[in-house]
């Protein structure tokens, strides 16, 4: 498994705009994308800042999500209120555990 991690800077007045559209726009079009597993969304309201962590089966669909466009119109979605350029990191997933409750 691969995880994108992409944090963003917001203007904090926006930072309510930026939950709905990553509820409502980005997380709908990444279930379309072939290879993606889950998606995170980490929020610092005081400080403006959100990561978005995205989870997919291989580092290849990752690759694939950012050579056809698709994750560039993603990151798009927030320029009217990002402060600077979203910084992007890929992981490979050491480990995953989930609670037996899930």
């Amino acid at each position: 498994m691969y995880a994108r991690m992409t944090t963003f800077h917001l203007k904090r007045e926006d930072v309510d705009k930026a939950v709905d559209i990553y509820e409502n726009s980005v997380v709908p079009e990444a279930k379309k994308q072939a290879g993606f597993k889950s998606a995170y969304f980490l929020l610092n309201k005081v400080a403006g800042k959100f990561v978005s962590i995205t989870f997919w089966n291989e580092m290849e669909d990752a690759a694939e999500s950012e050579k056809s466009g698709y994750f560039q119109k993603q990151v798009e979605k927030f320029s009217a209120f990002s402060i600077v350029q979203p910084e992007v990191e890929g992981f490979a997933v050491g480990v995953s555990a989930c609670s037996d409750d899930n």
